[in-house]
């Protein structure tokens, strides 16, 4: 069992088993605020995009208030902005990889065990070979260090209408760079709300279904509009159980924009799913 599959217990429901994304909830408040502000609302796990403030804060944040860092994004530039990384850029290969081991750094402080690396929107004027080749030689490079380290990398899947730039916005494709790179270090990033948007919300469990055995984080969210699991069109009973029929034993972490406040819409964590 990979480090990221002991994360966090068998999904039994309820706040514990899932990890709050502090990028998405508890945003009426400060970033280093957030942490405690989970952990009053009943989550003992979190995680979260890369900080802008000093890791020591974070560290010393999570620490007080008792949380377990499940996750988190190594830096991958201005996200409100539309950065989404830069490991398929051959320009900027040792930008990149100083800032992946900030990245392993900050990971190995909070005992964090697994670290996303969004794959970089296309780059103009490189052609997608070339990126493709770059992303996987910078992997390449930076799995034997998340071995030494026992983390986990993953690999993101997002939708072409939100981010039309992306690299991989097609799972089979994530899934074969995961496959060549023949890691257990290596592992995919399931998010319900990019795969529903890709392929229709019926499709999410026979989605991860088919892919559950590279699957090293699970992130929820509904079809259409990105809200909490019950606001749309994706049958999470049946996603659950497809997560327990894989014997998936990872992080399951909610990464939605809340309709009416965080704390307001957090009931769908008491629905019989799991």
């Amino acid at each position: 069992m990979t480090v990221a599959r002991a994360a966090v217990s068998s999904h039994r429901g309820g706040r514990g088993s899932v990890a709050a994304n502090l990028g998405f909830l508890f945003t009426e408040t400060a970033f280093l605020d957030r942490f405690a502000a989970a952990r009053r609302a009943g989550f003992t796990a979190v995680e979260f995009p890369w900080p802008s403030g000093p890791a020591d804060a974070v560290v010393a944040a999570a620490a007080d208030a008792g949380v377990k860092v499940t996750q988190l994004n190594m830096a991958a530039g201005d996200l409100s902005a539309g950065e989404r990384g830069w490991p398929n850029d051959p320009t900027r290969r040792v930008q990149w990889r100083e800032a992946f081991a900030k990245g392993l750094a900050l990971a190995a402080r909070l005992d964090c065990p697994v670290v996303n690396v969004l794959a970089g929107n296309r780059v103009a004027d490189c052609g997608l070979g070339e990126q493709r080749a770059c992303l996987r030689d910078n992997l390449a490079w930076a799995l034997p260090f998340a071995r030494r380290q026992g983390r986990v990398l993953l690999l993101e899947v997002l939708n072409d209408r939100d981010t039309p730039r992306y690299l991989l916005t097609h799972l089979d494709d994530a899934a074969d760079l995961v496959r060549r790179a023949g890691s257990p270090a290596l592992r995919l990033q399931f998010d319900s709300y990019h795969v529903g948007r890709l392929y229709g919300p019926e499709s999410v469990p026979q989605r991860f279904a088919a892919v559950a055995t590279l699957v090293g984080h699970v992130q929820v969210a509904d079809v259409p509009g990105r809200h909490e699991p019950g606001t749309g069109q994706i049958d999470f009973a049946a996603f659950f159980a497809e997560l327990r029929r894989a014997g998936y034993r990872g992080a399951v972490a909610a990464e939605y924009v809340p309709t009416a406040g965080t704390t307001a819409g957090l009931g769908w964590l008491d629905r019989p799913w799991w």
